[in-house]
């Protein structure tokens, strides 16, 4: 919702504010610890801790942390170690070794370290034991301080390629997917062009006076499949005209002994659905469920309650047709596989035939027009 400069800003606020928490929280003063308020060389060795955490945190994140993607774990361990060696013991040791040998210690409170100073009142580190030394260079807060940084510099890159790379195989999945069914889609076009040119082949041989009726409804059918189909989805009202286009042209070359019903019901607007949705079901019905000797049938119902379709279909199986549920290896193998990829775990469908009847129900959860 936001345009790339205002995201800049924001991501840039965030972190000013999150070092100047961090910073306050651990400040000597607010934690708690000891503080030497005559010390010269605090502030310099303050900003200089502060500046290198700030430094490490932005390295870690675009410089260190990308090493283990790349299997570089050694060399990773390794500046890590590194860094806090440096943060922790040389940058602190440098400071007390050759800058603060002569400046008097003095106590700020309950917490205090013990009376190391010499008889001329002077702190010399050398009366110090080892455990002294380290809290007097301040050992455990700054490895405190490098921790924070750390787990959260690793923890916000980590995340954040964790989500990149779901990105981006989310968009190789959709694009995928897409082109896909671009490829089913066009091995349907020339399917329904070669059953059509069929139909109109078989009117033209017998000299019907249809033949003229099956061309138009032919051309418009065309129309359709070349301006409409290539969209990922159509208004399901313009794919039910389409259907009717497709129904009226399968028809013409019917005989009086068959009969076809199609129902009705709902509010078909605002609704979309996949292009060429209906036709591999009506096609399969067509192609084995008609005959010009014996009594047969197509019955079709599409129903729309809120966003859910329910579409059914039933043809009669002429005694001695073969059944299949496939269409010259396409129909409905093809939309079983175009249904998985754009409406997954939103679709029902169920094929069930016997000797006599042949039904396909199907359900799909649809999306609405954008108003």
């Amino acid at each position: 919702m936001l345009s790339p400069k205002s995201k800049r800003a924001l991501l840039v606020f965030f972190h000013l504010t999150g070092w100047l928490v961090f910073i306050y929280i651990t400040m000597p003063g607010a934690s708690g610890l000891e503080r030497l308020p005559e010390d010269p060389l605090f502030p310099w060795l303050f900003g200089i801790s502060y500046l290198f955490l700030i430094a490490y945190f932005y390295c870690n994140s675009n410089v260190f942390v990308p090493l283990l993607s790349k299997k570089k774990i050694v060399s990773f361990l390794g500046v890590t170690i590194a860094v806090y060696l440096l943060f922790c013991f040389a940058i602190p040791w440098i400071f007390r070794q050759y800058f603060l040998l002569e400046l008097p210690f003095r106590h700020t409170g309950p917490m205090q370290h013990p009376d190391f100073s010499s008889p001329d009142g002077h702190f010399h580190p050398s009366q110090m034991s080892s455990f002294e030394r380290i809290k007097h260079l301040g050992i455990f807060s700054r490895s405190s301080q490098l921790l924070v940084v750390f787990i959260v510099s690793t923890g916000l890159k980590v995340m954040t390629q964790w989500y990149a790379e779901k990105q981006r195989l989310l968009d190789l999945e959709n694009s995928m997917i897409q082109a896909e069914l671009s490829f089913l889609k066009s091995q349907i076009h020339p399917h329904f062009l070669f059953n059509s040119l069929n139909s109109i082949y078989y009117l033209a041989l017998s000299k019907d006076d249809k033949a003229p009726k099956a061309i138009l409804s032919l051309s418009d059918f065309l129309r359709f499949v070349t301006t409409e189909s290539d969209n990922s989805l159509i208004p399901l009202e313009k794919e039910i005209k389409m259907l009717e286009e497709y129904l009226n042209l399968q028809s013409l070359r019917a005989s009086e002994k068959f009969e076809l019903q199609f129902h009705r019901k709902g509010n078909f607007s605002s609704l979309q659905i996949m292009p060429l949705t209906f036709i591999p079901f009506v096609e399969n019905a067509f192609k084995y469920g008609i005959s010009a000797h014996t009594d047969c049938f197509i019955h079709l119902n599409i129903e729309v309650e809120r966003n859910i379709l329910a579409f059914t279909i039933a043809n009669s199986i002429p005694s001695g047709q073969k059944i299949t549920v496939n269409s010259s290896g396409i129909g409905l193998e093809n939309i079983k596989k175009r249904l998985e990829l754009a409406y997954p775990e939103r679709y029902t469908l169920n094929i069930q035939y016997d000797r006599q009847c042949f039904n396909v129900s199907l359900q799909i959860e649809l999306e609405r027009c954008d108003v």
